[in-house]
């Protein structure tokens, strides 16, 4: 099993853009092969491309970010990435620049000071 993405296919859907962090996930939540992958653009602006290999095909798509303001918008939108995009809770880390374990909070909708 080949855990990289070809570079020339890389280069073709980043275009202009740079790749700063690409995430295998050899079974993601939907049990298909995936590469999330950061991506800045030249205006320093970032997005998300999904790859999917779903075995006979190779496809991607580009995740929508929604732009925020507040630390309760972030977590929104965290919250939206994950549960309607399925965007695994380490990419989200590494794209917000936050901790997984923090990730893991939003996502269950907990905070920090919740006691168990």
């Amino acid at each position: 099993m080949n855990t990289e993405l070809n570079p020339k296919f890389l280069n073709q859907i980043c275009g202009n853009a740079e790749a700063e962090f690409c995430l295998y996930n050899p079974r993601s939540k939907s049990g298909i092969q995936t590469w999330e992958i950061k991506v800045r653009n030249t205006d320093n602006t970032r997005k998300i491309i999904v790859v999917r290999d779903y075995g006979y095909k190779i496809d991607h798509e580009e995740i929508q970010i929604h732009p925020f303001k507040t630390r309760a918008e972030r977590n929104a939108e965290i919250l939206r990435l994950y549960k309607e995009e399925g965007i695994s809770q380490i990419f989200l880390g590494n794209l917000f620049n936050i901790s997984q374990p923090s990730i893991s909070l939003i996502v269950n909708g907990k905070s920090v000071t919740d006691k168990k």
